[in-house]
């Protein structure tokens, strides 16, 4: 046999053993996760398993670090060490792998090495501890999936997340998959509403100068608290008004006996609104309001606060439209730039089913978004249920707070 045919005959070995075996993913590409001081090393798919070989790295307190290779003196001359703090981790028997958007496609965890899974192991400042967890074998063509180990359990306590994991997983050839797939559930729609269109004309005042009250204010970039060029428009007895001010700061004369919606546009920026009443206030004869404007950058996350559905349902209730009108309106004046919808719950109730409700709230959200004209394909859709959190939720105060949608520019 010559070198070529030896070198073809060792090739078709490694092919075989690959696709018997399964494939392998060094480092692979991760899009977000809850802790930094968790990485997964490598994923391994075999005809059994998805092996995740994963790495924990205790930090050192920079104070403990200095402090630690001194020896203090007792007055007996004894000499003693600084004691070393202690934490524990472990791996919930809980943990799953879903495919994103998808959670009835998800795979559980089998077993673990080198890490407890109904215990804590405890770990000292600056250990590293490598350890595998054992899942079920993802589908053949699921090439990203998300790694939940749940919500915490106590305020102590950090789950590890991982969220957007690529790895190699092609569909085999005869394009049959294993996939334990339950029917989604479709795609909540909701009706478009029609807005009128109004002229836009200038900015004038409706009332003689001593009958009105003065707004005022700053448009601020919520990043750099610098003013920016705004523009401000607001309905006045059917007419569309409109403000513009190039150093950011502006002065708004408006009837103190009606009530106002105000629009504030800033380009590269998504915009903010506001009502006001000045007949409910008790504030007399000016009014003072800033806006922070959050810029249109990738990566960005932007909060839609007025966003409402019925309770433990997906179905937008129509409060939540003129948000969702803003949002649509922004992506029409910017059309390259794509988002992902995401959607949070509470850590009240099941897990799974908290997931499900987050993802098919985002994808209430899509859909309004696609009626309203944006293409399908600018908008991912994804729900995170209780795993990321942005209160403590102690209080219900602090669950109304994790209860919300937000959506994450992902391309500009």
């Amino acid at each position: 046999m010559n070198y070529k045919s030896l070198l073809a005959f060792a090739c078709a070995i490694v092919l075989s053993f690959t696709a018997t075996y399964g494939q392998i993913t060094e480092n692979p590409r991760v899009e977000e996760q809850s802790a930094e001081y968790v990485k997964i090393k490598r994923v391994e798919l075999t005809d059994q398993y998805t092996i995740i070989y994963m790495q924990f790295v205790e930090k050192e307190s920079p104070a403990l670090k200095e402090m630690q290779p001194f020896l203090r003196r007792m007055p007996g001359g004894q000499q003693f060490q600084m004691p070393l703090s202690t934490s524990t981790i472990g791996l919930d028997p809980e943990t799953r792998l879903y495919k994103p958007g998808e959670v009835n496609v998800k795979f559980k965890l089998i077993k673990a090495k080198d890490i407890p899974t109904e215990m804590k192991k405890q770990v000292n400042p600056g250990d590293v501890v490598d350890f595998v967890a054992y899942f079920e074998r993802l589908s053949p063509g699921i090439e990203v999936f998300d790694f939940y180990e749940g919500r915490p359990k106590s305020k102590n306590e950090k789950t590890w997340n991982f969220y957007g994991i690529h790895v190699k997983n092609p569909l085999k050839k005869n394009g049959k998959t294993t996939a334990k797939v339950i029917p989604k559930t479709e795609k909540p729609v909701q009706p478009p509403v029609e807005e009128k269109k109004e002229e836009i004309v200038e900015a004038k005042p409706t009332a003689p100068e001593e009958e009105l009250v003065m707004i005022k204010g700053t448009v601020y970039d919520s990043k750099t608290k610098n003013p920016v060029p705004a523009q401000i428009t607001y309905l006045e007895k059917g007419d569309s008004l409109q403000y513009k001010s190039s150093s950011g700061n502006y002065r708004i004369g408006i009837n103190p006996n009606d009530k106002y919606d105000f629009k504030v546009f800033a380009k590269g920026y998504y915009g903010s609104n506001f009502s006001l009443n000045a007949a409910d206030s008790t504030t007399k004869g000016s009014f003072v309001k800033d806006f922070y404007l959050v810029p249109l950058t990738v990566g960005e996350t932007i909060a839609l606060p007025n966003i409402y559905f019925e309770t433990s349902k997906y179905t937008l209730l129509t409060e939540s439209f003129a948000e969702l009108n803003r949002l649509a309106d922004m992506m029409k004046e910017n059309p390259k730039i794509k988002i992902r919808v995401e959607g949070h719950t509470d850590n009240v109730g099941d897990f799974d089913k908290n997931l499900e409700l987050s993802t098919n709230r985002a994808l209430s959200v899509k859909t309004y978004l696609v009626d309203k004209g944006i293409e399908d394909e600018r908008i991912e859709a994804k729900g995170f249920g209780a795993t990321k959190p942005i209160a403590k939720n102690g209080s219900a105060e602090e669950k109304k707070k994790n209860r919300r949608v937000e959506f994450v520019i992902t391309q500009n």
